[in-house]
């Protein structure tokens, strides 16, 4: 479950906020996110069989959360409304999830070695060296999957915006995106009786992300200067 205040960071309703919010307007998110939930397996289902079976791992490791499930049901939801690839939402779940790692090997083997360069940690102390080890792969596995489909997740997962006043361009990482990472990699430590506050899982993934997006807009640059040369 969502620790209190998780979901104030960007407005999504954990299951107690009939508190603060009305019926109808828990109803109305509910509804929202169970077309976006419609909407993954319309687009999917119109796609080839692969994508048809990620479509089915992030449908099936939702209905294996039960009640207690509401927070990532709304997160996953959001990050597919904002067109962020599936593979991408099945490589975050790999951490918890065995069908959904089992998956994710199968786009590592096809996709070879892994072409961007894992984060250090800074801020995460507590891990032990297998939990560490653990979070090493499950990165890896996430950089692999971004580098899959590398214009679609830049244009979904990278948000840019520009000043009014100075024209300054701003970056920042898609929240919902964020925040489920945070939550799996929580659920994951949980289960290896290790506590850390998830306001700090956020801010690491976060800066996980855009070493991450930062090393693929290069790669990807490189790739079109390469393929400019080619051509003159």
């Amino acid at each position: 479950m969502a620790e209190a205040g998780d979901f104030e960071l960007f407005g999504a309703p954990a299951a107690k906020e009939h508190d603060e919010k009305s019926d109808e307007q828990f109803r109305e998110e509910m509804k929202r996110a169970q077309q976006a939930m419609q909407q993954l397996q319309k687009e999917e289902g119109k796609a080839r069989a692969h994508d048809d079976r990620l479509a089915h791992i992030i449908v099936q490791f939702l209905s294996q959360q039960g009640g207690g499930g509401t927070d990532l049901f709304l997160l996953i939801s959001r990050c597919v409304a904002q067109d962020i690839p599936s593979e991408l939402i099945i490589a975050v779940l790999s951490l918890v999830d065995r069908t959904a790692s089992e998956e994710i090997q199968t786009i590592i083997k096809e996709a070879g070695k892994t072409a961007l360069a894992l984060p250090e940690y800074k801020d995460v102390h507590a891990l032990n060296p297998a939990q560490k080890m653990a979070i090493d792969k499950w990165i890896g596995n996430i950089t692999v999957a971004a580098a899959h489909k590398p214009h679609r997740t830049l244009d979904s997962v990278l948000i840019k915006s520009v000043t009014k006043n100075t024209n300054e361009l701003i970056k920042e990482i898609s929240p919902p995106f964020v925040q489920l990472s945070a939550f799996i990699m929580r659920n994951f430590l949980t289960m290896q009786e290790t506590h850390i506050d998830v306001s700090k899982l956020r801010d690491f993934m976060e800066n996980v992300y855009f070493k991450m997006l930062t090393d693929l807009e290069e790669m990807m640059q490189g790739q079109r200067k390469l393929e400019n040369r080619k051509k003159a």
